[in-house]
């Protein structure tokens, strides 16, 4: 037979609760580094060819301004784990953008000098022309990223811009000039790293895409505080020529002159550029103190300590007896006990009063 010690055992964890082991939140801080760079504004180009061909009668001058920027945008997310301490980023899928934007502002001129006419046209123009290329990619770029690098390429060849019909005051003059674009563009990007600085003054990089890495929280009470910036690779490789066409026709003679091109200096980059430092923000966690369950279970052992073995016995034995009557002489008089803890602790009762009952009807037996 189970020993009584045994059986209360059973009974005092049937009545425990079961508790479930408290977890540390992950929290979350939004991490979308954003990088803006004018390469070159109009204001800081301006090109003149100057009459050209040199010591043609008939010749064409060109003005041209150009622009290009860079935007780059890298939305996501920072999560830190208080049960492990650590910090890992996570980009929005498929959110980067890596935008390559060119503007050209084109002004032509004509000039006619010959022994039977002259004639100069006015400003033609201006005819702008722009080109915005892009590439989509999941944030942030770092090695093992699939999408390493973002590459931008756009080759258009030649590019019509723009057919202008010559008309002189002069009868004996016609023509036409043709504009066109050659437009070679290749960028890229990847990410080397980023770098979050601890409250301990401690620097970590995370160079893999998804890496989880270690970060002292410290012993600051509030909310822990993280500067973190991303650093890219940038490389640019534009390249943009005007390429016209000019058709001039006095009298019977005919001047074609092509084969002409002027190229508009776009600078190139090959860098590491250093986005935003954004501080991440995340919410202290503390642990929870330990649940009511363990105290519980001291309290019994301590309740069983201080009701001895021969007081459970007699009061079991007295008990069991006026219970034992009542059973034998008027039958079972039992009701369904009441749910929740009263039903709990009926149940323990009844089990201690049987157990006790059990010990002294053996020991009657063995005194007879």
């Amino acid at each position: 037979m189970p020993s009584r010690s045994l059986i209360l055992a059973a009974l005092f964890a049937s009545l425990t609760p079961a508790v479930a082991s408290a977890q540390g939140p992950t929290e979350q801080s939004e991490f979308s580094p954003f990088y803006e760079r004018l390469l070159l504004g109009f204001e800081d180009t301006g090109v003149d060819t100057g009459w050209i061909p040199a010591g043609s009668p008939v010749q064409m001058r060109f003005f041209a301004d150009a622009a290009n920027s860079i935007t780059i945008d890298l939305p996501g997310a920072a999560h830190y784990d208080w049960r492990t301490e650590q910090l890992r980023f996570e980009g929005d899928a498929m959110a980067g953008l890596f935008e390559y934007d060119v503007g050209l502002e084109i002004v032509a001129s004509v000039n006619v000098n010959l022994a039977i006419a002259q004639w100069q046209s006015d400003l033609l123009g201006p005819y702008d022309w722009g080109i915005e290329a892009k590439a989509d990619f999941t944030p942030y770029l770092l090695e093992g990223n699939p999408e390493r690098p973002a590459v931008i390429a756009d080759k258009s060849g030649a590019l019509d811009l723009v057919s202008i019909p010559l008309i002189p005051d002069i009868v004996i003059i016609s023509g036409n000039l043709d504009i066109s674009l050659y437009v070679d563009i290749e960028a890229s990007l990847h990410c080397n790293r980023i770098e979050v600085l601890g409250p301990d003054g401690e620097l970590t990089s995370f160079t893999l895409e998804g890496e989880s890495l270690w970060i002292d929280p410290g012993d600051d009470p509030g909310d822990l505080l993280l500067p973190a910036t991303a650093y890219c690779q940038l490389t640019t490789l534009p390249t943009l020529i005007i390429r016209p066409h000019l058709v001039v026709t006095v009298l019977l003679d005919e001047y074609d002159i092509a084969g002409i091109d002027i190229p508009i200096a776009l600078p190139t980059v090959d860098e590491e550029i250093q986005l935003d430092t954004i501080e991440l923000s995340f919410p202290r966690w503390e642990q929870p103190d330990p649940d009511d369950g363990e105290t519980g279970g001291e309290s019994g052992e301590d309740g069983d300590d201080e009701l001895g073995d021969d007081e459970l016995g007699e009061t079991g034995g007295e008990t069991g007896d006026e219970i034992g009557g009542e059973l034998v002489d008027d039958g079972c008089s039992c009701s369904s006990a009441p749910s929740g803890g009263r039903g709990a602790a009926g149940l323990a009762l009844g089990l201690l009063a049987l157990v006790s009952l059990r010990r002294r009807s053996s020991a009657a037996t063995t005194s007879r």
